[in-house]
């Protein structure tokens, strides 16, 4: 029973609201580490840069770790959200924040204890290279205190997101690009602090990142908190199987990056070609943020949504995910594409590295549309548990076949083969993905990858937007009827007819619309074996039903009463805020018999 003009913008507007303000954090730090470089380049000179660009893989290791934990958790918590499981969902949130605290303290011992094996990883040696080998340990000296800060980061902040606070994440990104360039020019016209300061000025900036997020877990009202309780062992085998694309991928990026260096240094060792390779991986880490932050919202969504077995949730946001990935992709490319030489241009006036680093951009600009529609279909399959294609299709693009083409074009056409090896890989990636889904399916049509019988049939679900009372009263009517048809008894008909008028009516009566928001609900009614939900989404003020029930389940008997009729009712009552939306789950198990008042 699917009315076709059932679905509203809530959707829409809660992943794009949610992936600009993603995407915007994504730029604030990448951003700063692009003004790094060429704050670093134009004031220490093309070797201090090129030190810090070689130390990519080590950084890369670094967010290995710290995006495994984070999208461990991220999966396995939202998906306990989406299920309106709270204790699951902060136990799994407060491992991984105990577990990354352990991991960060061995990489600042084996910083301080190995820095040589360190940089031999990324491909040189005190020996061979010994002015970029002493950029690079001051660099990493500056750079280590602030590892612990930078890695709790990646676990809180989607966690502080989905919690309704966005604009704080948002702000606190702001917080380390200004901080972080302010003290990066003290330090170059200052402090002449060389890449020891330049290390210490991202380190300052992620702790004064960090201070201000951990004000968030300081609300009353925040969803998260620091508890292990409701810790179950199989929640870390869940999260350890949830994070294990993220792990490939990143591994994957890090052995990538090891050997294009050295592919790189092979072919053609220059200042030139290191310090465009240094613009372009820098450009590139800014250009692809944009499919990072949507990538990231996609990840957390569809993880919700699968919890929550809604089939048309997750085929709507699917496709609102790749239309935005494709207008602003689209637009980015654009104007990389003819922006190319000035953006080179601000890293340094020498024409040689220009010509270089202009060229890589162009590249890129050609890969950005293909790219942003492969990462966000690998976050969207990760948000479903589709773990071993992810895996495929992450070794795919992040080693086997960038390493491939590099190797084989820097064969023929030295550095700048390399540098067009990003656009002819991420072309030969979409071509791989579409061959994976038509063998794995039969079809390019099935791409969501549902399991048969997720959300139940068509006929055992009803999809609507409530905005009026009128549309209270005609979905508490087909709500009596959905349940007649499906077999429930009169009274169980009647229970779910009076749930879906008090809990809906009261949203549209009492809600208290946000910015640029009408009051309005998403609403679900689905039957799953003899249990029948009602879901409803709303963008209004917080509201949670169970709370405000318990502080005046005691008040005269005429306070309240539609509220009390319900959670005295209903088997079960859950409530989660997410994505500024609020979010009401109602069970009735119709096999239990009488519902006692």
């Amino acid at each position: 029973m699917l009315d076709n003009k059932s679905q509203s913008d809530l959707i829409p507007s809660m992943f794009v609201s949610t992936a600009i303000a993603m995407i915007f954090t994504q730029l604030a730090g990448y951003g700063a580490a692009l003004i790094d470089g060429i704050i670093t380049s134009r004031a220490l000179g093309h070797l201090a840069y090129s030190a810090i660009s070689l130390l990519v893989p080590f950084t890369g290791i670094i967010l290995l770790i710290s995006n495994a934990f984070s999208v461990g958790a991220q999966v396995v918590s939202s998906q306990a959200v989406g299920r309106g499981e709270r204790d699951k969902a902060n136990a799994a949130f407060t491992f991984s924040v105990i577990g990354i605290a352990v991991m960060s303290v061995l990489i600042i011992i084996a910083c301080l204890l190995w820095p040589s094996e360190l940089f031999r990883l990324c491909g040189i040696t005190q020996d061979s290279h010994s002015e970029i080998y002493s950029n690079m340990f001051y660099y990493l000296r500056g750079y280590m205190p602030g590892i612990p800060f930078m890695m709790l980061i990646q676990i809180i902040g989607p966690v502080i997101v989905v919690d309704l606070g966005k604009g704080l994440f948002t702000a606190s990104a702001f917080l380390f690009f200004g901080a972080d360039i302010i003290m990066d020019l003290l330090n170059a016209y200052v402090f002449h602090g060389g890449n020891f300061g330049m290390g210490l000025a991202t380190s300052i900036s992620y702790m004064l990142q960090f201070l201000l997020l951990i004000t968030h877990f300081m609300r009353k009202n925040s969803y998260f908190k620091i508890s292990l309780k409701g810790f179950e062992r199989s929640q870390v085998s869940e999260m350890m199987k949830a994070a294990s694309p993220t792990f490939v991928l990143k591994l994957a990026t890090a052995l990538r990056d090891l050997v294009i260096n050295r592919i790189n240094i092979y072919v053609a060792f220059s200042a030139a070609a290191i310090a465009a390779r240094g613009i372009q991986n820098d450009t590139n880490t800014v250009l692809f943020c944009f499919a990072m932050g949507m990538g990231k919202t996609l990840l957390t969504m569809s993880a919700i949504f699968y919890g929550a077995e809604d089939k048309r949730g997750m085929t709507h946001l699917f496709s609102c995910a790749m239309k935005m990935a494709l207008i602003v992709s689209g637009t980015i490319s654009l104007i990389a594409f003819f922006g190319a030489e000035w953006i080179a241009g601000c890293f340094t006036s020498d024409p040689e590295v220009i010509d270089f680093a202009a060229f890589s951009m162009r590249c890129m600009a050609i890969a950005l549309v293909p790219d942003n529609i492969s990462v966000l279909f690998q976050h969207y399959l990760q948000g479903i548990n589709e773990r071993g294609l992810v895996n495929i299709i992450n070794f795919a693009s992040r080693f086997f076949i960038p390493v491939g083409t590099a190797f084989v074009l820097g064969y023929y056409f030295g550095s700048k083969g390399i540098m067009a090896s990003i656009a002819v890989s991420e072309i030969l990636l979409l071509v791989f993905i579409a061959v994976l889904v038509f063998v794995r399916t039969g079809s390019l049509k099935n791409f969501t990858f549902l399991p048969e019988g997720f959300g139940g049939k068509n006929s055992d679900n009803i999809y609507a937007s409530i905005a009026s009372p009128g549309d209270v009263m005609r979905e508490s009517r087909r709500a009596k009827i959905f349940c007649l048809n499906h077999g429930l008894s009169e009274k169980d008909a009647e229970l779910m007819s009076m749930f879906v008028e008090e809990t809906a009516g009261n949203i549209i009566t009492h809600g208290q619309p946000k910015f640029l928001h009408k009051v309005r609900a998403d609403y679900r009614l689905s039957l799953n074996g003899s249990k029948v939900c009602i879901t409803l989404r709303d963008c209004c003020g917080r509201f949670d039903p169970s709370a405000f029930y318990e502080a005046h389940k005691d008040d005269s008997a005429d306070s309240i009463p539609g509220l009390k009729i319900v959670m005295r009712l209903a088997d079960d009552v859950r409530y989660f805020s997410a994505f500024n939306s609020n979010n009401i789950i109602i069970y009735l198990d119709t096999q239990k018999g009488d519902t006692a008042a």
